[in-house]
């Protein structure tokens, strides 16, 4: 659990919870925020999708096309909450 000066024990994100201290983007921390941003990113395993985004399927996919778009979006998301947060 995070505690109140921001510091977060090793291992508490594995149930998906965000930091309360993200960086936030301003025009003096670009270098550092965007390493920091690389990071989280990578530990929440959305970096592909914020490099490529993500192919939309058509009328023809597959159902498993399907699942694999629906769960690709979801990742999507998170990574524009990550983002929104900063």
């Amino acid at each position: 659990m995070a505690s109140g000066s921001g510091s977060v024990p090793m291992g508490t994100y594995g149930n998906g919870a965000f930091p309360d201290n993200l960086p936030i983007l301003n025009v003096n921390n670009y270098d550092s925020w965007c390493k920091q941003m690389k990071v989280m990113f990578g530990f929440q395993d959305v970096w592909d999708l914020v490099q490529g985004g993500v192919e939309p399927v058509t009328e023809s996919s597959s159902d498993a096309q399907k699942a694999i778009y629906k769960e690709l979006k979801k990742k999507d998301y998170k990574a524009l909450f990550i983002i929104h947060q900063c």
